[in-house]
């Protein structure tokens, strides 16, 4: 368990036994892209490099308020609100995310320049009542959530490799930070082990930068998503295709969905269709 957190479970009186409530939090999951290859490239040397990103993001965390819950191989758990209530724990979760990725920008940039190994990592943010404590046995603790939004959250993460997006961050953590964040709506997805569908978002600010607006390719996106959300495919195939070209790089969303579009188009679904994607697996 962090030094830190041992600190402040102390000084909050929380004893050192199974036990927890439910409450409103904000959890975090972190993953490398491409760790496997990385480890199978560098053997022995992943060590100082997988050491280097985790730096990164506990820096990143505690300097947002965020309780680091462990490291699980390269990947990183984490949550806001508890042990210290926190009001503000979806938008320091949000900004502690963007944090991390400009963190892992700045170190692409020395390894290009020194020959080093380049990183890049997915996030998946979620925001619910979850059960917050000691959880374990008598003999092993872990002060750790658990729950449904937790699951949902650990789903997010890999989503980003389908999307081909950085960040991307549950419908109740986009309700519970507001105008606080500047976001993509990128889809409605069914993620494995639920059943109803999930709004998610592609997190791309925070509204404390100043200047920081919603771009541009990202409303027509939206308007793309709207129009495709209410059958009218071909309108929202040349508003994909508007995003990309706005973009001026490959945006992977808009693929996906021109791909939809045209499927709909030779083959459209019945008057009761509901716009959710099925995602089958766990990421």
């Amino acid at each position: 368990m962090p030094t830190e957190l041992v600190r402040t479970l102390v000084s909050r009186g929380v004893e050192a036994r199974p036990g927890g409530h439910n409450q409103q939090l904000t959890v975090m999951f972190t993953d490398l892209a491409g760790y496997t290859s990385i480890s199978e490239r560098l053997g022995d040397r992943v060590v100082p490099v997988l050491a280097e990103y985790l730096e990164a993001v506990s820096a990143a965390v505690l300097g947002r308020d965020g309780t680091i819950d462990k490291f699980i191989g390269d990947g990183v758990m984490a949550f806001w609100g508890a042990p210290v209530p926190n009001e503000r724990h979806a938008l320091d979760a949000c900004a502690a995310a963007l944090e991390c990725q400009r963190l892992l920008a700045s170190q692409r940039a020395s390894a290009d320049r020194c020959g080093g190994t380049a990183l890049r990592m997915r996030i998946g943010i979620n925001t619910g009542r979850m059960l917050v404590g000691n959880i374990g046995s008598n003999e092993r603790l872990s002060y750790t959530v658990i729950g449904d939004p937790v699951n949902v959250a650990s789903r997010l993460e890999p989503l980003g490799k389908l999307y081909g997006v950085d960040i991307i961050i549950g419908e109740e953590t986009r309700t519970a930070a507001g105008d606080n964040i500047i976001v993509r709506r990128l889809d409605r997805v069914a993620v494995y082990g639920r059943i109803g569908g999930l709004t998610i978002y592609e997190l791309l600010g925070v509204t404390e930068c100043a200047g920081f607006v919603t771009p541009e390719w990202a409303r027509t996106y939206e308007a793309g998503l709207a129009a495709y959300e209410n059958r009218r495919w071909l309108e929202a195939i040349k508003l994909f295709e508007a995003t990309a070209a706005i973009r001026r790089v490959v945006d992977r969303p808009s693929e996906l969905l021109i791909e939809r579009c045209r499927f709909c188009l030779a083959d459209p679904p019945p008057s009761d269709w509901i716009p959710i994607s099925m995602l089958e697996s766990k990421g």
